[in-house]
């Protein structure tokens, strides 16, 4: 009789393993969407807009749910010629948060002093940006 409860604690405890939800896989490869391309790696991603470039370092794994969340540096352009004495424009520090569904995934890019930008990429798709400068 001492046994039934022990094969009934085993046998919870299998269920509750079973049950936890596992961690998700790194992303990676070339997602893009509307104005934007994030290509992904083992090490980070990079990002390419019409009128930014960024990087994130480390990789992105989502949690269970398909959520992300990462710092990195976003490079604003501006349009036209960029002047000597105007030098390099600064990257800012970037949040991106994710959810990834399958092949899509919604990402939102948010800089200091920025409205947050909503994007939905689609893996494996190409895009075409247009070039503020």
């Amino acid at each position: 009789m001492t046994s039934f409860p022990l094969l009934a604690g085993g046998a919870l405890l299998l269920a509750a393993i079973i049950a936890a939800p596992a961690a998700a896989a790194p992303l990676s490869g070339t997602w893009a969407g509307e104005r934007l391309n994030l290509t992904i790696g083992a090490d980070g991603a990079t990002l390419e807009s019409d009128c930014a470039s960024g990087s994130i370092k480390g990789p992105l794994t989502p949690d269970a749910k398909g959520k992300f969340h990462a710092t990195g540096q976003l490079e604003p352009y501006k349009p036209g010629p960029q002047r000597v004495e105007e030098g390099e424009t600064p990257a800012n520090t970037t949040n991106f948060v994710g959810t990834v569904h399958g092949d899509t995934l919604a990402l939102t890019v948010t800089a200091p002093g920025a409205a947050p930008q909503h994007y939905t990429l689609k893996r494996g798709k190409p895009t075409k940006l247009v070039r503020c400068y």
